[in-house]
């Protein structure tokens, strides 16, 4: 246990309830009761993951704010972590604290949250919901590592609506973000695919926007469920960016009898993602994202001949790029992630839009060990 006292201010309180009130007061909670943070659990999270409290985890030089050990252990606290979840919760931050996540894109209108994914060996261990009810109140894990960020930002960088979070709608995601991939299958899991070895347990933070949406596949064949797929996501936000796909156990099966990989899941995406001219200035999205339509000749809203074949990638550059993206969303990678998970019944994926300007995922691994107490 380390001895560096606890930068933070310590109260005297006659009881539970004292505290509570004393958190809703000062606007230190985000509407739900906290867990009361004393000294003993705050230094019993840093000890699980061998942290002192002035350890730096990231930076948010947008906000000139520093996040350190200390503030996530006080915030994880309150949520109500386990001490155990001490080292996830902290490759969390490193991944959002990345220069390459954009922390300050979160102050957008668009309402954009972090999800987290969590691979490897840690995620089993501490009993990360990967399966039924996947984006729902199912584990401790899962539901009080989501409200430990949420309080850590809320706290330490103004994300609420007194301050940066100036979403229109809000996100859900905000208390249900955290999962685990079930890893269980014949596909190799999302940070292998990644580059990392399976032994290794790794954060994912994908930047979204609220919700998620979930499709009806009946198809028996990897080409019949995946144009369920095509079609949906052709018709969204068509935003570029790195869209993230759920697939059951069950559907993985499917694909495996007909020897397909999450590779080929995703090219088959990638190839056709798309809609024509026509259809996207029925729908008014022509020239949204555009930087500066109006030095375009070309640039007309009107449907005119040969529009109908004009076919417009989502994912791939093309010649309609200027007026289809803008420029953050040139800027960042474009990729389809495939997650395994939720219930093994039921004929449905789902599937979830990317904030639709300048934040890339970014995975983190997680560098400490972890016991299951």
């Amino acid at each position: 246990m380390s001895d560096t006292p606890l930068a933070a201010e310590q109260i005297d309180v006659e009881d539970v309830f004292e505290a509570i009130e004393l958190y809703y007061e000062r606007g230190w909670t985000d509407g739900l009761p906290v867990v009361p943070p004393t000294e003993k659990r705050v230094r019993a999270l840093l000890d699980a993951a061998g942290l002192v409290p002035e350890r730096v985890l990231g930076e948010i030089p947008e906000r000139d704010r520093v996040i350190t050990a200390e503030h996530l252990a006080i915030n994880a606290a309150m949520a109500g972590c386990l001490p155990a979840y001490m080292p996830v919760l902290a490759a969390a931050v490193e991944a959002i604290t990345d220069p390459a996540y954009r922390f300050n894109h979160m102050a957008s209108l668009g309402s954009p949250w972090p999800l987290f994914v969590v691979n490897g060996p840690l995620a089993r261990a501490l009993r990360f919901n990967s399966g039924l009810y996947l984006f729902g109140p199912a584990a401790r894990a899962n539901a009080t590592c989501a409200r430990a960020i949420s309080l850590l930002l809320w706290n330490c960088a103004e994300a609420r609506p007194d301050g940066i979070q100036r979403g229109q709608w809000g996100n859900p995601f905000r208390a249900v973000g955290f999962i685990a991939e079930d890893e269980s299958t014949a596909w190799d899991p999302l940070h292998v695919v990644l580059g990392h070895q399976r032994e290794t347990t790794t954060v994912t933070a994908i930047s979204l926007y609220p919700g998620f949406q979930q499709l009806h596949c009946p198809r028996s064949t990897p080409e019949g469920l995946l144009d369920t797929v095509v079609d949906a996501i052709s018709t969204d936000e068509f935003f570029r960016g790195t869209y993230t796909l759920f697939v059951s156990p069950q559907h993985v099966s499917v694909f495996v009898a007909q020897g397909w990989t999450k590779r080929h899941v995703r090219d088959y995406l990638w190839e056709r993602c798309g809609r024509s001219v026509a259809d996207l200035k029925r729908r008014g999205t022509w020239g949204v994202m555009a930087a500066k339509p109006e030095g375009f000749a070309d640039f007309v809203r009107d449907v005119l001949p040969g529009d109908e074949t004009r076919f417009v990638h989502l994912f791939k550059p093309n010649e309609y790029d200027r007026f289809m993206q803008a420029t953050g969303a040139l800027e960042r990678g474009a990729d389809i992630y495939v997650v395994v998970g939720g219930g093994n019944a039921g004929i449905r994926m789902a599937y979830v839009v990317p904030y639709g300007v300048s934040t890339d995922p970014v995975t983190k691994p997680v560098r400490a060990a972890a016991t299951t107490g």
